[in-house]
């Protein structure tokens, strides 16, 4: 934090300068030359007293003021050439066991206590008695060869990940990294030589997933060791499609199993990259203002990326970019309820969803920027109360299958892509099941014609007469719902009112009314013997009386094995 401060506090002032160079005016002028403080003061052990030479003393102003200088041999130092202004002092014991601060007693730069100076101030007795912090040590060689590698500069890193401490190795490749608080760091190992990789404890190369190494107070943590890995190089070109012209463009480069990622790297003047990686498998983004990222070779999302691999030493050229200008479709989302809800738009490639954007809490409007290609459009409604989300295809439809796709051309703009949601949609009732019959009346023996409508496509229905049931046969609805056929009613159904019922299963679906005459019949000879309605019609006949119960008891009979085979059938 203290670094960045400088660095912008230190461009300020030098902005400052330049100014004055070229005849500007500043707070004074060569007539009325402001006269410059000085902050002086004595650095020594809080063990025992002793001065500590070679510290850094540095003086950030809050207006840009700027000084810097080291202890000398007394422990004493003296700020020089500071302007007027409100310096924060910075003590840096770096190579000793001693821990930076700021003034007074603290290490935390928001709780220093700052110095005002005006024209000519002199303070003094701005002191500081550093305590022994605690340390890491370790060892850095060559992880191919196991040789020991002298200058690297080992750092430690706090959980904002500033410095807090750092130091180099000597020429045995040993480090002695003093002078830290109390607490959790991740340790970074710079290598001077480019053909090796830098990287944290433990063979990470991110600070996000590096491994931490608990210090405590005026204790050393060794065996934080390091063997740095012979780099690959991955390199490549970066064109503007529309000229061929080179860009400068961000390279993103990641590894496929998440090991080692650099987020920002940049082209040079002609468009070139060159990163050094652990050997690896990778894919590359590339990003450039007012185009179209993509993946190589032109992809827009991870998933269809192409990977590669890259050996310890070995130089993959040739993972170029050709960047179009961006595609955008536009439109509006319309979410027929008065429930809270945040709406959003999802554009998807091959099954893959390579873009979403959030539409307008009040207006639904919306607009994706995407690369060249041919996307499906979706829409989604997440409501607040709980109500279960909605979503919608373009144009219209409630699947992807069933989505009108939308295809790009570079800088194409395809607008009036839009949506209604409807989170209680009206559904139309499901249909009830009807017959309807050739006839109303039919007599026994003869065929009556069924057609039904509104039942569940495919199904298989069964027909039976009532009440008491004699099946007729089954029909199949097609698929739209509707049935239709001829049944034969028995010759020996009983004369009277009865209800043909349609059954899917054992469930009653659908009736229809039908009345049944009984069947006309003939004696011997073929006269017409006059029954009608199922009773015997008289005939005048002097027969005796026992042949008349005899006919009873046959008849009798006939009836009691016609309705034991009626039953059987049902």
């Amino acid at each position: 934090m203290t670094r960045r401060r400088g660095m912008m506090r230190a461009v300020l002032g030098g902005m400052a300068a330049f100014a004055l160079a070229l005849g500007g005016v500043t707070a004074a002028s060569a007539d009325d030359a402001a006269v410059p403080g000085t902050i002086s003061g004595t650095v020594t052990r809080a063990d025992d007293g002793a001065p500590v030479v070679g510290v850094t003393i540095t003086a950030s102003g809050q207006a840009g003021g700027w000084g810097s200088t080291t202890t000398d041999a007394a422990g004493g130092y003296t700020l020089t050439g500071l302007a007027a202004d409100s310096y924060v002092v910075t003590f840096m014991p770096d190579g000793t066991d001693l821990k930076r601060e700021y003034w007074e007693n603290t290490f935390d730069y928001s709780r220093a206590t700052a110095i005002v100076i005006a024209d000519g101030t002199a303070v003094t007795a701005v002191d500081a008695a550093l305590e022994v912090g605690g340390g890491i040590s370790g060892v850095v060689t060559r992880e191919d060869d196991g040789t020991a590698l002298p200058d690297v500069t080992v750092s430690a890193l706090d959980a904002n990940n500033e410095i807090v401490g750092s130091t180099e190795t000597d020429a045995a490749g040993e480090y002695d990294l003093g002078g830290l608080p109390a607490g959790s760091y991740r340790v970074r190992f710079g290598s001077p030589d480019a053909a090796l990789l830098s990287q944290y404890w433990k063979n990470e190369y991110s600070w996000s997933f590096a491994t931490s190494v608990d210090v405590v107070e005026q204790q050393t943590v060794a065996g934080v060791d390091a063997a740095l890995v012979v780099a690959g190089f991955i390199s490549g070109t970066v064109t503007r499609a529309v000229d061929q012209q080179p860009l400068f463009s961000m390279v993103s480069i990641y590894e496929v199993d998440g090991r080692f990622d650099i987020e920002f790297n940049y082209t040079d003047s002609n468009g070139q990259y060159r990163v050094g990686v652990p050997a690896g498998t990778y894919k590359v983004l590339f990003r450039s203002t007012g185009l179209a990222e993509e993946y190589w070779e032109d992809a827009a999302v991870w998933d269809t990326a192409t990977e590669f691999t890259v050996s310890a030493g070995e130089e993959v050229d040739g993972i170029d970019a050709v960047l179009d200008k961006i595609a955008a479709v536009s439109g509006t989302v319309t979410v027929e309820s008065d429930k809270p809800a945040e709406v959003s738009v999802q554009a998807w490639s091959d099954g893959v969803e390579v873009a979403n954007k959030r539409a307008d809490a009040g207006t639904g409007a919306y607009s994706l920027l995407l690369q060249k290609g041919t996307y499906t459009l979706q829409a989604t409604a997440t409501f607040k109360d709980g109500t279960p989300p909605v979503t919608q295809y373009f144009d219209g439809v409630a699947t992807a299958t069933e989505a009108t796709p939308i295809s790009l051309s570079p800088d194409e703009i395809v607008q009036g892509i839009d949506f209604t949601l409807d989170p209680d949609p009206e559904t139309e009732p499901e249909p009830t099941p009807a017959l309807t019959l050739s006839t109303g009346t039919i007599v026994a023996g003869g065929d009556v014609t069924v057609s039904g409508t509104g039942f569940e496509p495919g199904a298989k229905i069964a027909f039976e007469l009532h009440s008491d049931p004699i099946a007729l046969g089954t029909l199949t609805a097609d698929g739209g719902g509707v049935l239709k056929g001829s049944f034969k009613i028995p010759a020996s159904a009983p004369a009277g009112a009865h209800t043909l019922v349609a059954l899917s299963g054992t469930t009653v679906v659908a009736t229809a009314a039908l009345s049944v005459t009984a069947a006309a019949s003939t004696g011997s000879g073929g006269a017409n013997t006059g029954r009608t309605g199922g009773a015997l019609a008289s005939t005048g006949s002097d027969a005796p009386v026992v042949a008349a119960m005899a006919g009873l008891m046959l008849l009798f009979a006939g009836l009691t094995l016609v309705r034991r085979r009626r039953r059987a059938q049902g």
